[in-house]
């Protein structure tokens, strides 16, 4: 009996090692091939993110962004998700490469429950001769107003002290009730601040969202401007305004009420000394899976930094959470003063080339060292390459040939019987996430783009459930995942041929 006992321990012990191993995960799909890779179903909540970055504990709100010297200080609204009384304090991490970050924690706490700081909101950092200001929104829903602008300064920016002596709320003519987001910024020889807001428009004879305009000479006493932007949306977000060139740019973020699909990262230009905003034809810089974008940077060198959201109880087929993931994209300037959006240079200086290994293939063929073509009828054809851990990039450039939809794909363990996949349509001229269960197809997120081309460049940037697609160093595409962790992932064509060319994995 004693020898039976020790026996079965053992064997149970063999077969929780087996089944912890990186490597060997047993499917739940009976009817895949016994060749197919296997699907490994992870728990995101135990994550660590390095560079789509989160703090442990946490999740990352709404990015201030502050350079200075070669760092990058990324203030953020801490996200706690504790259920406290109190919420939204701000935090802080640094870079120099957006590939690690350092977690210098809770720099600015709340108030006392029920005091107008019961929540913090979004603001700014800005350095005036040798103090640092941090602008904030201080919110409380059960107060009248519910927003205010407060003030703390700092000497180190680690250790700041609040200014209870300044306050800034809405004048008459704007809404009381939204008056958040401060963002400050020079101009000439007074310093200017862009507060979120809603007030009566008398050019229109109606209310809009404002980013209402102060200025002031020495950042403590401000007094009320012209309106620096406003339109007929319901609030403009997380203002941002920065010179690179000839042109001034603004962003901001469309703010997401149910219901609304364009709750996304915009931005307006126009040159410098004009006063008429231009809308280009491509006015979003990511789409609904990027929020709360700002920007920090030095000279034409310019990063945004938004959040990619979590979803509820980490599952695929939930709604968003408010917060989740850093995403950083760099921005670069056309000749007519429209932006890019490409992967940061700093980030992609810090990756090296690793071996690329292929599991499965239907349909396709390797030709030569990193080159697959893939020809497909109605079904799929694709090529499925091994699971990867942490941080991992795909460059490639792709030959698009007569290919109606083609792109790649995330959680192909089994059959393939659900997947999710970054679909490039040509008949659409659009890039989408979508998810596809065996005939079925629910589209995520998408985005319009000119497929009339002989052939793409991508980067693919991918950490545990956060990826990102960059496509001619044009545009980018946020995306979560969770199916896509620790999962095979691979390339795919339907309707018709592609060529996938000069395929690289970069870790």
């Amino acid at each position: 009996m004693k020898l039976q006992s020790i026996l079965s321990v053992l064997l149970l012990s063999c077969m929780l090692l087996f089944a912890c191993s990186d490597d060997k995960y047993t499917t739940n799909d009976p009817n895949a091939n016994l060749d197919a890779p296997s699907y490994s179903d992870v728990n995101d909540r135990y994550q660590t993110y390095h560079t789509f970055w989160k703090p442990n504990g946490g999740w990352v709100g709404d990015p201030m962004p502050f350079y200075e010297n070669g760092k990058y200080h990324v203030v953020y609204l801490h996200d706690a998700r504790d259920g406290a009384p109190t919420f939204h304090p701000f935090a802080m991490a640094t870079t120099t490469d957006f590939i690690t970050y350092e977690d210098n924690g809770i720099i600015i706490p709340c108030g006392e429950e029920g005091s107008q700081e019961n929540a913090l909101g979004t603001g700014c950092v800005y350095k005036f001769k040798d103090t640092y200001y941090a602008f904030y929104t201080a919110h409380n829903r059960e107060l009248n107003p519910p927003e205010k602008i407060f003030l703390a300064t700092s000497e180190d920016l680690i250790t700041w002290t609040k200014q209870p002596e300044f306050s800034m709320q809405a004048e008459n003519g704007y809404d009381a009730n939204d008056f958040r987001d401060p963002f400050v910024f020079k101009e000439g020889d007074e310093y200017k601040m862009l507060i979120t807001t809603r007030g009566y428009i008398k050019e229109v004879d109606d209310w809009q969202a404002v980013i209402a305009q102060y200025k002031s000479k020495d950042m403590i006493n401000w007094e009320l401007d012209d309106p620096f932007y406003f339109n007929g949306e319901r609030m403009l977000e997380c203002p941002d305004t920065f010179i690179m060139g000839d042109y001034q740019y603004l962003i901001y973020s469309n703010w997401g009420w149910d219901g609304n699909p364009d709750r996304k990262v915009h931005y307006r230009y126009r040159k410098v000394g004009t006063s008429e905003w231009i809308v280009p034809e491509q006015p979003r810089l990511d789409d609904i899976e990027f929020y709360a974008g700002k920007t920090a940077g030095e000279g034409n060198e310019r990063f945004i930094m938004g959040w990619c959201p979590t979803r509820e109880d980490f599952n695929d087929d939930s709604n968003y959470n408010w917060a989740g993931s850093l995403v950083v994209h760099q921005l670069t300037q056309n000749e007519d003063g429209t932006l890019n959006v490409q992967a940061p240079n700093p980030l992609i200086e810090k990756l090296n080339k690793k071996d690329l290994k292929m599991v499965y293939n239907q349909d396709g063929k390797k030709e030569g060292t990193n080159n697959y073509s893939l020809n497909s009828g109605t079904d799929d054809a694709f090529i499925l390459f091994d699971r990867e851990k942490g941080l991992f990039g795909v460059t490639a450039s792709i030959q698009l040939n007569t290919a109606k939809q083609f792109g790649f794909e995330f959680g192909s363990g089994g059959n393939r019987s659900e997947v999710h996949r970054l679909v490039f349509d040509t008949e659409l001229n659009q890039l989408r996430l979508e998810k596809k269960t065996n005939d079925e197809v629910t589209i995520r997120t998408n985005r319009s783009i000119n497929l009339d081309l002989e052939s793409i460049d991508i980067t693919l940037l991918v950490e545990n459930s956060v990826c990102v697609i960059y496509v001619n160093n044009e545009l980018a595409l946020s995306c979560r995942i969770y199916q896509m962790n620790y999962n095979p992932w691979g390339i795919f064509s339907k309707d018709g041929t592609v060529q996938f060319n000069n395929v690289s994995l970069i870790k």
